[in-house]
């Protein structure tokens, strides 16, 4: 596994490179040898945010962690993404997919961010994100919206081939909605 660490307003010495290639390295043991992670570290005023991000070929797991302590927000970070790794292939060997496990797991996700920018001043759109999606079922989404840590997610439901949203409701419940032509 390759750590792309990156730091903001924060001193990325090799001493912390060195600690969160450790610790986090140590999940390395549970994901393909060609899985990509993402770490970045962020200083604020009184705490320091970790966030960590591992694109799959049909989920991407993210975990953020924040603390006054980088060494506390580190090993939170670390054991919350190993729940999630293992949550993550027990659903996929609940779901008796065909092929290995870890070959699901093996493909990065591409994503790419944009600035656009609009004539119109009332509307100024910031962050354009383009990714492949994937066909699965309604619970897939929901559980990779959950991974994400997001309100939604678009998927392709996997039956039907048509393009869908899932949300989260304000009642804690999940709703979706079905694209028609």
């Amino acid at each position: 596994m390759e750590l792309n660490i990156k730091a903001k307003n924060l001193n990325l010495t090799d001493k912390v490179r060195d600690m969160v290639d450790d610790k986090l390295g140590r999940l390395e043991k549970f994901l393909p040898e060609d899985a990509d992670a993402n770490v970045t570290l962020k200083g604020k005023k009184n705490y320091v945010k970790v966030e960590m991000t591992i694109p799959m070929k049909r989920y991407t797991l993210r975990v953020e962690e924040e603390d006054r302590d980088l060494n506390t927000a580190i090993d939170r970070v670390q054991e919350i993404m190993e729940r999630q790794i293992r949550k993550y292939k027990t659903r996929l060997t609940a779901k008796k997919r065909k092929g290995d496990p870890s070959e699901v797991i093996g493909a990065p996700v591409e994503a790419v961010d944009d600035v656009i920018e609009t004539e119109d001043d009332s509307i100024h759109i910031v962050r354009n994100k383009r990714f492949v999606i994937h066909p699965m079922s309604a619970e897939e989404a929901c559980l990779q919206m959950d991974m994400l840590g997001h309100g939604f997610f678009v998927f392709e439901e996997e039956e039907s081939g048509e393009i869908c949203v899932v949300y989260k409701r304000t009642d804690g419940e999940y709703g979706i909605i079905e694209t028609a032509r």
